[in-house]
């Protein structure tokens, strides 16, 4: 597959080359349910289990939110996300077909049960994060590199991370850590941007 020519690229484009690689590897009937998990986890940052734990009620289309419970939630605290410009249209779309499939508020939104007749069986009510699992190694083994929703986490956070003296706060909210010192952890200087630090703090 196309994927494994990127091995020697960033991260994060290979993450795109997956997204791109996903709708390839989802039916038709569930085709924007793969799209749009793919588009959650790139936008947003949060983990599996978090998404598991998404009724419909918690996506606000109109203040563009989504609150993550503290049942998903790693540390047991509640948080919000916003909903970015690139993730509204397939949120919107999935939140319109869970609408005229009979999904009410309480639901959870992200099964599969709802939006594929051959898994409704399977998952009337709620999914657990076996097809997750399997979708991503299913996409893992395409691309040859491994992709998961917490690489997912952590190229957002890395990637914001390069100016920290900006964006600190911001991912330590975006990510529901606790401690600062978490965040932190997310920092990756390279031998270039230490070089650039160095070149202009003391020359």
């Amino acid at each position: 597959m196309f994927c494994s020519a990127l091995s020697s690229l960033h991260f994060s484009f290979r993450l795109w080359c997956a997204w791109v690689l996903a709708v390839a590897l989802s039916g038709i009937s569930a085709a924007h349910t793969g799209l749009t998990v793919m588009n959650v986890f790139r936008y947003t940052a949060i983990r599996q289990n978090q998404l598991l734990h998404i009724w419909l009620s918690d996506i606000n289309l109109e203040e563009r939110w989504i609150d993550l419970n503290i049942e998903g939630a790693k540390n047991h605290r509640e948080h919000r996300v916003p909903i970015v410009s690139s993730l509204y249209s397939s949120l919107e779309e999935l939140v319109r077909k869970a609408g005229e499939a009979g999904m009410k508020l309480g639901d959870q939104i992200f099964n599969v049960g709802w939006f594929d007749l051959v898994r409704k069986s399977k998952y009337p009510e709620v999914m657990n994060e076996y097809p997750l699992r399997a979708f991503f190694r299913r996409l893992s083994w395409e691309c040859k590199f491994t992709v998961t929703p917490h690489r997912f986490r952590h190229t957002v956070a890395t990637h914001m991370m390069k100016s920290p003296e900006r964006n600190l706060y911001a991912v330590k909210k975006l990510l529901g850590h606790v401690s600062i010192t978490s965040t932190l952890e997310y920092i990756d200087e390279s031998v270039d941007s230490l070089r650039d630090i160095l070149e202009t703090e003391l020359m």
